[in-house]
């Protein structure tokens, strides 16, 4: 499973590895931008995977119709930093993507446009499905 997040332009998360036990160890996002294509494999968090960044679109998804300042998560790592900032209608997301040893040899910048309501809807329940705990197969 993969969740895309805006159109043409986008971020794609997925290929998410987990531990034998089933929690989400890491991810690989990727930048899409006119042409450029930048892959970055993410680790989670070891106390709560994902659950941080499945919780900041949550809430801007919630927040919808504005919220006041800029709203910001940042990887444990600091290879993925996201910003987001309302402007009526849409909600303008900044991200980096980039080797946070070599951040200063390289890193991938870009804004993706969003729709404030259904889509941010959407990549908030699309990203919970992604991290959620593997069920048990029925037997």
């Amino acid at each position: 499973m993969r969740v895309e997040v805006g159109r043409p332009e986008r971020l794609t998360f997925g290929d998410v590895q987990r531990g034998p036990d089933g929690v989400v160890l890491s991810m690989v996002v990727a930048a899409e931008l006119n042409g450029l294509t930048a892959r970055r494999d993410v680790v989670s968090h070891y106390k709560n995977g994902f659950d941080d960044l499945a919780l900041f679109f949550t809430d801007l998804a919630e927040h919808w119709r504005g919220w006041s300042g800029t709203r910001a998560y940042r990887s444990i790592e600091g290879d993925l930093l996201l910003q987001a900032d309302h402007t009526g209608s849409h909600v303008e997301l900044h991200f980096t993507l980039q080797d946070p040893e070599f951040h200063n040899s390289w890193s991938a910048r870009g804004k993706l446009t969003l729709d404030a309501g259904e889509e941010l809807t959407r990549v908030s329940e699309d990203l919970q499905n992604l991290f959620s705990p593997l069920q048990e197969p029925i037997r």
